[in-house]
């Protein structure tokens, strides 16, 4: 029985054991290299909300709290570093029934609004991933909580065929755990 092999996944196999974990940057990153990027047209975009009957401020706390996110969070179930721009986090995520570890460069920090990150291990030299999470007050208390994660550049389509499903699922897990958890007394 001959077995047959994705061919996009055994480049990536094969690119990744030959690469360096992170691709290379300056030592300080430039501004611009910490600007979030906008959804081109051939970007995958996948999105999540909820309205959260909590105050904005205890939001912005669970989502800047790296270590704590074990406490809450079924998709990112461990996370260490620093919530400043050019600053690196480490993650665990659980991507369907497995878990990865990740690298990611903090983009954007505006307090109790806005907390973008983007990928920095070796998945980034074939897509560029951002994580971008906002908050917005409504009139009658509550809070939108939105998050967007954007997959760009020429592999996107193949990243969000081969990854998409365990992406969504574990965005919307966590948007629902972030809901539950900020709303408890």
């Amino acid at each position: 029985m001959r077995r047959v092999v994705n061919p996009v996944v055994a480049v990536v196999a094969v690119l990744a054991a030959v690469l360096p974990a992170s691709p290379a940057r300056a030592a300080e990153p430039s501004s611009t290299d910490l600007e979030p990027r906008k959804p081109g047209p051939h970007s995958v975009v996948f999105t999540q909300r909820a309205v959260i009957s909590a105050e904005q401020a205890r939001i912005w706390t669970l989502l800047t709290d790296l270590p704590g996110y074990a406490s809450w969070n079924p998709f990112v179930i461990k996370a260490e570093g620093r919530t400043e721009p050019g600053a690196d986090v480490r993650v665990e995520v659980v991507l369907g029934k497995r878990t990865q570890s990740a690298q990611h460069v903090v983009l954007t920090v505006d307090p109790q609004r806005e907390f973008c990150w983007k990928d920095a291990g070796w998945n980034s030299w074939f897509v560029y991933g951002q994580r971008c999470r906002w908050l917005e007050p409504q009139d009658d208390g509550t809070v939108l909580f939105t998050q967007e994660l954007l997959l760009d550049g020429p592999f996107a389509g193949a990243a969000s065929h081969m990854m998409g499903e365990a992406l969504r699922d574990g965005m919307a897990a966590e948007t629902a755990a972030l809901k539950e958890h900020a709303e408890r007394s």
